[in-house]
């Protein structure tokens, strides 16, 4: 039986630097000789100052710029997650889906390399959605199996509840993603290419350590709205 977790990482996303540039003169022509001082030939004319050029706009930060000490996620190199783009310049709501996403990605690097001490998962996901998300992991590891092939998460979407908490959607993908035993490789259930796309709805809370971490998770199979 196929497992169709409810999801492992998204992103947003922390704090760049403004990029300043200017241009001024530095006192020497093309050729390499002295620029001409002003009045100095008697004209009076003053030389013409160069424009400055204007600021460019801040670029989104990148995740890693935070400065939050994020524990490193590797999943499987047989498991492809691929996350779409987010239809969003918000910086809250793309830090968000960020976090949601290395959710994700944390739930699959301990059920794809069977890691159970491994604490990433727990870095991004408490209350009710922690307990099922290991009770999920558990299957994979008594089982003895793993999911392989490549997952699509696509139509991001964030709902603010307050300053600290949202709602998180997205739907995933799994059509062309098989079970295979875990020792050795052997594909148990072959991809199902016609399965219809799973959507969820997360709720996420920012936590003390400033990472937007799950807390709840629901997810519709078959959904319509995907």
């Amino acid at each position: 039986m196929k497992r169709r977790l409810a999801g492992p990482a998204v992103a947003g996303m922390v704090a760049a630097g403004l990029l300043l540039t200017a241009c001024s003169s530095d006192g020497e022509g093309d050729d390499g000789a002295a620029a001409p001082i002003e009045g100095a030939d008697g004209a009076g004319e003053a030389t013409e100052e160069p424009e400055p050029e204007p600021e460019e706009p801040a670029e989104d930060p990148a995740p890693e710029d935070d400065g939050i000490d994020r524990p490193e996620i590797r999943v499987a190199d047989d498991l492809e997650m691929i996350f779409e783009e987010p239809d969003t310049d918000d910086p809250v709501e793309r830090a968000i889906i960020a976090d949601s996403r290395r959710q994700l990605e944390a739930v699959y690097e301990v059920a794809t390399n069977h890691d159970p001490e491994n604490g990433s998962v727990s870095f991004y996901t408490q209350g009710n959605a922690l307990f099922r998300e290991m009770g999920l992991i558990e299957i994979f590891l008594e089982e003895g199996s793993a999911s392989a092939g490549k997952m699509v998460y696509f139509g991001w979407g964030v709902e603010m509840l307050d300053d600290a908490s949202a709602l998180v959607t997205f739907c995933r993908d799994f059509s062309d993603v098989y079970t295979k035993d875990f020792t050795t490789g052997e594909v148990i259930e072959e991809a199902d290419s016609e399965a219809l796309p799973t959507r969820y709805v997360n709720r996420v809370e920012l936590g003390e350590n400033g990472v937007w971490q799950t807390h709840e998770k629901e997810a519709e199979v078959d959904s319509p709205q995907c």
